[in-house]
């Protein structure tokens, strides 16, 4: 089962690189995040926050030293863990990710043995959640009609804005209207066709796209497709956190400089989040709108 996400054509000098831009990438998400923590007016203990980006700032030093890199998951889980109890059980979906993501990373070793089973585990983590996410979709059965895109569009502008080219101005202003917190508000069913066509599309990508990452010779496509997707789901949930995590999780079983691309832009942007975070840039007010917690 692992063999079938491996990667014969790089080996293991590959796969350490590989690794090696993904946990510079994820640590420094890590720390990103918990600058943006800081600054939110959140009942956290301040204390446990400073100790654990104390902690991950250190992890992050460790990844850009090659003899230490393998030691920088190692000192970010733990500050990862106090932050799961910290905000337990209103933990984002998405930290639950990145704290898999790291304790797995964990298991790489200096000498690089297991660089290809750990490789293999992140690719295997990534398609799952990928594809228990369309099955949720399914067996729910709220996005074969378009109900929840048309609840969703009805709560608030990220997705009324979205959708506007599918959906009349009307259609927007009834799904608006309704209060989505009484029993018995609707109907959330509207007659676009292509805004139905387009909730099926989700799940049914995300029960595709899995099978098409982890097959050899279909990877390259499917994950081009795959993070073309994840990044078109987010111009209307605006998860930028959930985003920059498993687009580079995608990026494992992209093309060598294709992968090392997306870890490179994503550290310029976690660097820019802090900045902007801490008041030193501008920004401050968009970095909370893309739920980046």
């Amino acid at each position: 089962m692992l063999a079938l996400a491996g990667d014969p054509v790089d080996g293991d000098t590959g796969a350490r690189e590989r690794l090696r831009w993904f946990r510079r990438a994820l640590v420094a998400w890590g720390v990103a995040r918990t600058v943006v923590w800081t600054t939110l007016d959140a009942p956290l203990d301040p204390s446990v926050l400073a100790a654990s980006l104390a902690l991950l700032v250190v992890a992050l030093g460790l990844a850009w030293v090659p003899r230490l890199e393998t030691l920088a998951s190692r000192v970010a889980l733990p500050a990862l863990l106090a932050q799961l109890a910290l905000t337990f059980p209103l933990t984002p979906n998405h930290f639950f990710l990145e704290v898999w993501a790291t304790a797995l990373l964990a298991f790489a070793d200096r000498a690089g043995a297991a660089d290809a089973l750990v490789l293999a585990g992140l690719r295997w983590l990534t398609a799952i959640v990928l594809f228990v996410t369309g099955c949720q979709k399914l067996a729910y059965g709220h996005y074969r009609h378009g109900d929840f895109l048309a609840f969703m569009v009805g709560r608030g502008d990220r997705f009324a804005d979205l959708f506007a080219w599918v959906l009349p101005a009307d259609e927007i202003a009834r799904l608006g209207s309704y209060d989505a917190f009484r029993g018995g508000s609707g109907p959330y069913r509207v007659a676009s066709v292509p805004f139905v066509l387009m909730s099926n599309l989700v799940w049914i990508a995300e029960l595709a796209l899995p099978a098409g990452v982890l097959a050899a010779r279909t990877r390259t496509v499917a994950t081009v497709a795959a993070m073309a997707f994840v990044a078109a789901l987010q111009l209307g949930a605006r998860e930028a956190g959930f985003a920059f995590l498993y687009l580079n999780l995608l990026a494992l079983f992209a093309p060598a400089p294709l992968a090392k691309g997306v870890a490179a832009t994503s550290l310029a942007a976690f660097g820019g989040i802090v900045l902007a975070a801490l008041g030193i840039l501008p920004g401050s007010a968009l970095v909370r709108a893309w739920h980046l917690w």
